[in-house]
Protein backbone atom coordinates (compact mmCIF):
# COMPACT_ATOMS: atom_id res chain seq x y z
CA UNK A 1 0.00 0.00 0.00
CA UNK A 2 1.84 3.08 -0.99
CA UNK A 3 1.65 6.22 0.89
CA UNK A 4 -0.03 4.54 3.91
CA UNK A 5 1.88 6.34 6.38
CA UNK A 6 -0.04 9.44 5.76
CA UNK A 7 -3.48 7.64 5.93
CA UNK A 8 -6.09 9.09 8.24
CA UNK A 9 -7.08 7.56 10.90
CA UNK A 10 -9.78 9.17 12.87
CA UNK A 11 -8.26 12.41 12.64
CA UNK A 12 -4.39 11.61 12.71
CA UNK A 13 -2.09 9.92 10.43
CA UNK A 14 -0.74 6.33 10.62
CA UNK A 15 2.49 7.38 11.50
CA UNK A 16 1.57 9.98 14.02
CA UNK A 17 -0.89 6.80 15.50
CA UNK A 18 2.87 4.51 15.38
CA UNK A 19 4.37 7.27 17.33
CA UNK A 20 2.23 7.54 20.21
CA UNK A 21 2.68 4.02 20.77
CA UNK A 22 6.24 4.22 21.03
CA UNK A 23 5.57 7.43 23.39
CA UNK A 24 3.72 5.49 25.70
CA UNK A 25 6.77 3.41 26.04
CA UNK A 26 9.79 3.74 28.14
CA UNK A 27 12.27 4.35 25.12
CA UNK A 28 15.09 6.81 25.80
CA UNK A 29 14.44 8.27 22.03
CA UNK A 30 11.91 8.19 19.72
CA UNK A 31 13.30 8.66 15.76
CA UNK A 32 11.57 8.41 12.70
CA UNK A 33 13.25 7.16 9.71
CA UNK A 34 11.66 7.47 6.22
CA UNK A 35 13.03 8.58 2.56
CA UNK A 36 10.00 10.77 2.26
CA UNK A 37 9.81 14.58 2.35
CA UNK A 38 6.01 14.28 2.28
CA UNK A 39 6.23 11.82 5.68
CA UNK A 40 9.03 14.09 7.41
CA UNK A 41 6.86 17.28 6.78
CA UNK A 42 3.72 15.47 8.09
CA UNK A 43 6.09 14.23 11.63
CA UNK A 44 7.43 17.83 11.91
CA UNK A 45 3.38 18.80 12.72
CA UNK A 46 3.67 16.27 15.97
CA UNK A 47 6.83 17.19 17.15
CA UNK A 48 8.60 13.64 16.02
CA UNK A 49 11.87 13.94 15.54
CA UNK A 50 12.52 12.12 11.86
CA UNK A 51 15.58 11.47 9.99
CA UNK A 52 15.56 10.79 6.01
CA UNK A 53 17.05 7.68 5.15
CA UNK A 54 18.02 6.40 1.64
CA UNK A 55 15.28 5.33 -0.83
CA UNK A 56 17.90 1.78 -1.69
CA UNK A 57 17.27 0.26 1.55
CA UNK A 58 15.88 -3.25 0.89
CA UNK A 59 14.32 -3.88 4.67
CA UNK A 60 13.04 -1.50 7.19
CA UNK A 61 16.15 -3.16 10.00
CA UNK A 62 18.95 -1.57 7.21
CA UNK A 63 16.82 1.56 7.10
CA UNK A 64 17.52 1.59 11.44
CA UNK A 65 20.88 0.98 10.51
CA UNK A 66 21.61 3.86 8.86
CA UNK A 67 19.87 5.70 11.47
CA UNK A 68 22.24 4.04 14.16
CA UNK A 69 24.94 5.48 12.03
CA UNK A 70 23.94 8.91 11.93
CA UNK A 71 23.51 8.74 15.80
CA UNK A 72 26.46 6.93 16.27
CA UNK A 73 24.99 4.46 18.68
CA UNK A 74 26.80 2.15 21.08
CA UNK A 75 27.00 -1.61 20.52
CA UNK A 76 25.59 -2.31 23.96
CA UNK A 77 22.45 -0.22 23.14
CA UNK A 78 19.47 -2.08 22.52
CA UNK A 79 17.32 -0.36 19.53
CA UNK A 80 13.90 -1.52 18.70
CA UNK A 81 12.30 -1.30 15.39
CA UNK A 82 8.71 -0.36 15.48
CA UNK A 83 7.12 0.04 11.83
CA UNK A 84 4.90 3.28 10.58
CA UNK A 85 1.94 0.53 10.08
CA UNK A 86 1.66 -0.50 13.57
CA UNK A 87 -0.91 1.61 15.07
CA UNK A 88 -2.21 0.05 16.97
CA UNK A 89 1.12 -1.99 18.62
CA UNK A 90 0.70 -1.45 22.62
CA UNK A 91 3.22 0.35 24.36
CA UNK A 92 3.61 -2.49 26.76
CA UNK A 93 4.99 -4.64 24.14
CA UNK A 94 7.13 -2.04 22.82
CA UNK A 95 9.08 -2.00 26.32
CA UNK A 96 8.89 -6.42 26.29
CA UNK A 97 10.50 -7.00 23.57
CA UNK A 98 13.35 -4.72 24.62
CA UNK A 99 13.12 -6.43 28.00
CA UNK A 100 13.48 -9.67 26.44
CA UNK A 101 16.87 -8.96 24.42
CA UNK A 102 18.07 -7.45 27.68
CA UNK A 103 17.51 -10.29 29.74
CA UNK A 104 18.29 -12.85 27.76
CA UNK A 105 22.70 -11.65 26.09
CA UNK A 106 23.25 -14.11 24.48
CA UNK A 107 20.54 -13.82 21.66
CA UNK A 108 21.41 -11.21 18.99
CA UNK A 109 17.50 -10.49 18.34
CA UNK A 110 14.24 -10.67 20.21
CA UNK A 111 10.80 -10.16 18.69
CA UNK A 112 7.24 -11.01 19.44
CA UNK A 113 4.04 -13.52 18.44
CA UNK A 114 0.51 -13.70 19.60
CA UNK A 115 -1.88 -16.36 18.86
CA UNK A 116 -3.91 -17.16 15.60
CA UNK A 117 -6.94 -15.55 16.17
CA UNK A 118 -8.84 -18.23 13.06
CA UNK A 119 -8.34 -20.53 11.10
CA UNK A 120 -8.66 -17.79 7.89
CA UNK A 121 -6.21 -15.73 9.53
CA UNK A 122 -3.34 -19.09 9.59
CA UNK A 123 -3.88 -19.73 6.03
CA UNK A 124 -3.59 -15.93 5.32
CA UNK A 125 0.17 -14.88 3.82
CA UNK A 126 0.28 -11.74 4.92
CA UNK A 127 0.10 -13.49 8.87
CA UNK A 128 3.66 -14.41 9.18
CA UNK A 129 4.03 -17.78 11.13
CA UNK A 130 7.14 -17.85 13.50
CA UNK A 131 7.98 -21.50 14.60
CA UNK A 132 9.67 -21.89 17.74
CA UNK A 133 11.86 -24.42 19.83
CA UNK A 134 9.42 -25.24 22.72
CA UNK A 135 12.02 -25.58 25.43
CA UNK A 136 14.65 -22.24 24.37
CA UNK A 137 11.77 -19.94 23.24
CA UNK A 138 14.32 -19.74 20.12
CA UNK A 139 13.05 -18.95 16.67
CA UNK A 140 13.73 -21.72 14.43
CA UNK A 141 12.29 -20.35 11.33
CA UNK A 142 10.03 -17.80 9.67
CA UNK A 143 7.08 -18.82 7.08
CA UNK A 144 4.07 -17.69 5.06
CA UNK A 145 2.32 -20.42 4.63
CA UNK A 146 2.10 -23.47 7.55
CA UNK A 147 2.08 -26.52 4.76
CA UNK A 148 5.79 -25.35 4.47
CA UNK A 149 6.50 -26.62 7.64
CA UNK A 150 5.83 -29.66 10.17
CA UNK A 151 4.23 -27.63 12.44
CA UNK A 152 3.38 -30.94 14.90
CA UNK A 153 6.93 -31.03 16.13
CA UNK A 154 6.96 -27.31 17.36
CA UNK A 155 5.49 -24.02 19.18
CA UNK A 156 4.56 -21.33 16.47
CA UNK A 157 2.54 -17.89 16.71
CA UNK A 158 1.38 -15.39 14.26
CA UNK A 159 4.98 -12.91 14.11
CA UNK A 160 4.23 -9.57 15.01
CA UNK A 161 6.64 -7.20 13.26
CA UNK A 162 8.24 -4.89 16.16
CA UNK A 163 11.94 -6.12 16.91
CA UNK A 164 15.08 -5.58 19.47
CA UNK A 165 18.62 -5.83 18.49
CA UNK A 166 21.71 -4.57 19.81
CA UNK A 167 23.72 -2.60 17.82
CA UNK A 168 26.16 -4.68 16.86
CA UNK A 169 23.52 -7.03 15.37
CA UNK A 170 21.72 -4.59 13.63
CA UNK A 171 25.65 -3.93 12.28
CA UNK A 172 26.29 -7.30 11.58
CA UNK A 173 22.69 -7.72 9.84
CA UNK A 174 22.86 -4.39 7.47
CA UNK A 175 26.68 -5.72 6.28
CA UNK A 176 25.47 -8.30 4.60
CA UNK A 177 23.03 -8.79 1.38
CA UNK A 178 19.76 -10.33 1.43
CA UNK A 179 19.61 -13.91 1.60
CA UNK A 180 17.96 -15.84 -1.34
CA UNK A 181 15.48 -17.10 1.72
CA UNK A 182 14.43 -13.94 2.54
CA UNK A 183 14.05 -12.81 -1.24
CA UNK A 184 11.46 -15.30 -1.94
CA UNK A 185 9.70 -15.27 0.80
CA UNK A 186 9.96 -10.82 1.37
CA UNK A 187 11.28 -11.67 5.35
CA UNK A 188 13.67 -9.73 6.13
CA UNK A 189 14.28 -11.19 9.18
CA UNK A 190 15.40 -14.82 7.38
CA UNK A 191 19.04 -13.08 6.47
CA UNK A 192 19.80 -13.43 10.38
CA UNK A 193 20.04 -17.27 10.27
CA UNK A 194 22.77 -16.98 7.50
CA UNK A 195 24.53 -14.69 9.74
CA UNK A 196 23.94 -17.28 12.85
CA UNK A 197 21.74 -14.25 14.68
CA UNK A 198 20.05 -15.97 17.40
CA UNK A 199 15.97 -14.90 17.57
CA UNK A 200 14.16 -15.27 20.65
CA UNK A 201 10.60 -14.93 20.57
CA UNK A 202 8.09 -13.72 23.42
CA UNK A 203 4.66 -14.25 23.33
CA UNK A 204 3.16 -10.51 23.20
CA UNK A 205 1.77 -9.25 26.82
CA UNK A 206 -1.08 -7.44 25.08
CA UNK A 207 -2.76 -8.58 21.67
CA UNK A 208 -2.03 -5.91 19.54
CA UNK A 209 -4.31 -4.84 16.28
CA UNK A 210 -3.58 -5.76 13.30
CA UNK A 211 -1.07 -4.48 10.74
CA UNK A 212 -2.13 -2.62 7.63
CA UNK A 213 -1.24 -4.76 4.56
CA UNK A 214 -4.10 -4.30 2.01
CA UNK A 215 -6.57 -1.47 1.73
CA UNK A 216 -9.25 -4.09 3.77
CA UNK A 217 -6.49 -4.23 6.87
CA UNK A 218 -7.05 -0.17 7.15
CA UNK A 219 -10.47 -0.24 7.01
CA UNK A 220 -9.96 -2.30 9.86
CA UNK A 221 -7.91 -0.33 11.82
CA UNK A 222 -10.22 2.95 11.31
CA UNK A 223 -13.04 0.84 12.26
CA UNK A 224 -11.79 -0.35 15.61
CA UNK A 225 -10.42 3.32 16.40
CA UNK A 226 -13.58 4.68 15.48
CA UNK A 227 -15.67 2.14 17.93
CA UNK A 228 -16.67 3.89 21.16
CA UNK A 229 -13.30 2.17 22.79
CA UNK A 230 -11.29 4.64 21.28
Amino acid sequence: MPGKALEDINGKTMIERAYEAALGSQAAEIIIATDSEKIKDVCKTFGAKCLITSSEHKSGTDRVNEVAVIENWSDEMIIVNLQGDNALMPSANIDQVAKLLFDNPSYSIATLGTDFLSKDEEEDRNAVKVFINKETNEAITFKRNLKDYDKQSVNYLRHIGVYAYTRSSLRTFSDSDASIEEENEKLEQLRAYGLKLRIIVGKASVTPGPDVDTYEDLLLVKSIYNSPKS
